[in-house]
């Protein structure tokens, strides 16, 4: 409980600091989320998802990433229990201040923010950490070579008749899945639970990954998940509003020669990134 001790700037300091943390990051996920728009069969989504997935470079920042959600979810409940303590009573009669008019609906404003992140969180991220299960994609060539591994060690004699015969089912049943569950360009196989995964290349195969592509596309058809989606990112808009305004006051960039610029680059900011979000969601249920 060492962060209670810290006195109140430090961890205003530190919101403030994790919160521009999070405004950098917002616009990469929703360029990221804007590769679905493409008319490509998701070839662009599912590439940009596996280098994000794989490299140990976004894998680092992604302990980071949520490293600095928790710590700016924690002190942001405990500035505002502590803001609760120190003026349990309101005041009579309003007074005038310059706290900007959003700062009192933030922690609302924020949680729900938050709790929509643990719906994101258990459709997507729960998927690719294989605590729930999802649609998987598999790369063609990794699954070409490891059913030419596997006709090596039938040759070879490694193999028993039954694993011989079964074996050669699950490579009868990979040229029906072709049919079905491959990309137009002919470089993934899409589409598929675990059990079609295990069914057609074989308990032994570990080469696939989540298909977030056809798991955003099919929760994207759920007007339930998109009504939700759209108020969450509308209810961020003003988060984020009032979030660049309380930055800039904390980290003392505001000034009355650019507060003006500060507002309206708040303002643009708020509107543009939950536009290139929700643009998504709106393209995928009455376009695509």
């Amino acid at each position: 409980m060492k962060l209670l001790k810290f006195a109140s700037i430090t961890k205003k300091m530190a919101l403030a600091a994790a919160g521009l943390f999070l405004l950098v990051f917002l616009p990469v996920h929703a360029g990221l989320n804007l590769c679905i728009l493409r008319s490509d069969g998701g070839y662009w989504y599912r590439v940009a998802c596996h280098f994000m997935g794989t490299n140990w470079i976004v894998k680092v920042f992604e302990v980071i990433l949520f490293a600095t959600i928790a710590l700016h979810v924690v002190i942001a409940v405990i500035l505002t229990i502590e803001n609760r303590f120190a003026r349990p009573v309101r005041y009579a009669t309003p007074h005038k201040t310059k706290t900007h008019w959003g700062s009192k609906y933030m922690i609302w404003t924020g949680g729900l923010v938050c709790c929509f992140l643990i719906l994101h969180f258990i459709n997507f991220y729960f998927v690719k950490m294989d605590w729930v299960e999802g649609k998987y994609t598999a790369n063609v060539e990794k699954v070409a070579t490891h059913f030419q591994n596997k006709m090596v060690e039938m040759q070879s004699g490694k193999m028993n008749e039954e694993e011989s015969s079964a074996f050669m089912a699950q490579f009868e049943a990979v040229q029906a899945l072709a049919e079905t569950n491959m990309t137009t360009n002919g470089k993934d196989f899409v589409n598929m639970n675990r059990e079609q995964i295990y069914q057609h290349f074989g308990t032994d195969f570990e080469d696939y990954e989540p298909d977030f592509y056809t798991m955003a596309n099919e929760l994207f058809k759920n007007k339930i998940y998109v009504t939700i989606y759209l108020i969450v990112f509308i209810v961020m808009g003003f988060h984020l509003f009032h979030a660049i305004n309380s930055i800039c006051q904390t980290m003392g960039f505001n000034h009355k020669k650019y507060n003006r610029f500060i507002e309206l680059f708040a303002l643009g900011y708020a509107v543009v990134i939950p536009l290139m979000f929700a643009v998504v969601p709106l393209y995928v249920m009455f376009i695509k």
